[in-house]
């Protein structure tokens, strides 16, 4: 299962469409505290989280290091506006981590979960 925190609608959609093409059963939250319920609910059927930075309730920096806290094995995919150098700064991409610069289109959303080591279409 992937969980998709994103609380902008219409990106929430086509974020959820593209990984349910891919294979993944979606569990979305909108807020952080949505994403956090989720997480202790069901911690082992997680296989991928996609985060977006900017959340109504909690940053999405105190999230990720929320889930990887207690998933530190989880890969994690983040999103977000900022330019791609902001985000290195404060995520490191590799291993566990993959950016994925916002607005995203489906060829961004499939290259970020190669990175993570996930096979999906070309």
């Amino acid at each position: 299962m992937a969980l998709l925190v994103e609380d902008e609608p219409f990106v929430a959609m086509v974020a959820r469409q593209i990984l349910e093409d891919e294979g993944f059963h979606v569990s979305h939250a909108n807020t952080g505290a949505g994403a956090l319920s989720v997480l202790e609910a069901g911690p082992q059927e997680l296989v991928l989280a996609v985060v977006d930075i900017g959340l109504p309730d909690m940053s999405g920096d105190a999230l990720v290091q929320q889930i990887t806290a207690f998933r530190p094995d989880l890969p994690v995919m983040i999103a977000s506006g900022y330019g791609a150098d902001e985000l290195l700064q404060r995520f490191p991409s590799g291993g566990r981590t993959a950016l994925l610069p916002k607005p995203y289109d489906t060829a961004a959303l499939r290259s970020a979960l190669r990175t993570l080591g996930f096979s999906v279409e070309a």
